[in-house]
């Protein structure tokens, strides 16, 4: 972890994301000209032993180096904060680029994103890491068109330390049966999370999407695994790949490493990196609407208060909120971006 201020070195510029650990950025890296990705995470004095641990990940983490992995550049405390920088992935994620179009993808990108995200499974498995959150979200692009996995190892780290805060995190619709039942697990927690994924992509949605997330909970440890809702429109190739992926019990489930060689990721159409490359421009194009958007809402809100300051009476708090409060009470909270 360097010592050094981090606001000296990086000049934050766009919000990415936000969710249960903090925010993130993009940045200007003034020394390098580079632009960053950078997770800002609230420190209280209460959690700084256990973000000592997450800083050691960390920088296991930098040593890491495999093309579908997120390159983590380093950490800096700040007085009450943890800066995490990180390679910047400017096509945003997968959860993005669903949002951008509004259309399920084709079974031919389905198995290029599954088969390039067992490739970086496969790697940080092998060196002993869990993630324990692969989702939409996590999964990032380039703006190549390059697929990498995003938070590999600190997730693991901040679920703990966010716990012991009482504070409940993201939802439960990736968990693998397992981690529910809080008995050992391994890398095929994550397995099991990337054929979520896939029916994510396939359906726009996580399986159970609407129902509360404690009955979620219940329902991942009581019934069958979930699968695709018409099968009749994909091929039986990757609905096996979906059952195998979740298959219950988590010793006849394959590993990463053995699904990579599942014939829905081995037979790829030639090309079908470059059909991606459309969905990608338009995922960037969404992406930096809502960042313009967000800017003048910012603007907005602070031209309210201003307006109104002299109108505060101590019993009367103007209340600025950009989240989404259509959602039905059942309904499981959408998560922003960036899967953090």
């Amino acid at each position: 972890m360097e010592s050094e201020a981090a606001s000296n070195r990086f000049q934050l510029q766009n919000v990415l994301g936000k969710g249960a650990y903090g925010t993130v950025y993009s940045a200007l890296d003034a020394l390098t000209r580079d632009i960053v990705a950078i997770k800002v995470i609230p420190v209280t004095e209460e959690d700084r032993e256990e973000f000592k641990q997450i800083q050691k990940e960390i920088n296991f983490l930098a040593e890491c180096n495999h093309p579908n992995v997120v390159r983590y550049l380093g950490s800096y405390r700040q007085p009450n904060e943890l800066w995490i920088v990180m390679e910047y992935c400017g096509g945003g994620s997968i959860n993005d680029l669903l949002s951008a179009t509004g259309e399920a993808l084709t079974e031919d990108l389905i198995a290029y994103i599954c088969g390039e995200a067992l490739k970086g499974l496969s790697y940080l498995h092998g060196l002993g890491k869990v993630h324990r959150d692969i989702k939409c979200g996590n999964i990032l692009l380039t703006t190549g068109g390059d697929v990498k996995i995003a938070d590999f190892g600190v997730s693991a780290q901040l679920t703990a330390t966010m716990s012991k805060r009482n504070t409940f995190i993201g939802t439960p619709h990736w968990m693998a049966p397992e981690v529910i039942q809080e008995s050992r697990y391994d890398g095929k927690v994550d397995v099991w999370a990337l054929g979520i994924s896939a029916i994510e992509m396939a359906e726009l949605r996580p399986p159970r999407w609407n129902v509360h997330p404690l009955r979620v909970i219940f329902m991942i440890s009581r019934d069958p695994p979930p699968r695709l809702s018409h099968p009749d429109h994909w091929s039986p190739v990757f609905q096996d790949f979906v059952s195998q992926a979740l298959l219950k019990n988590h010793k006849q489930r394959p590993s990463a490493r053995y699904l990579l060689l599942h014939r829905f990721t081995m037979t790829q159409r030639p090309g079908v990196a470059g059909a991606l490359l459309p969905l990608v421009q338009r995922s960037m194009q969404y992406l930096q609407e809502a960042a313009v958007a967000a800017q003048k809402r910012q603007a907005a809100a602070a031209a309210d208060t201003t307006s109104l300051s002299g109108l505060a009476t101590g019993r009367f708090t103007w209340r600025h909120s950009t989240v989404r409060e259509e959602a039905p009470p059942d309904a499981a909270p959408e998560l922003d971006a960036a899967a953090l």
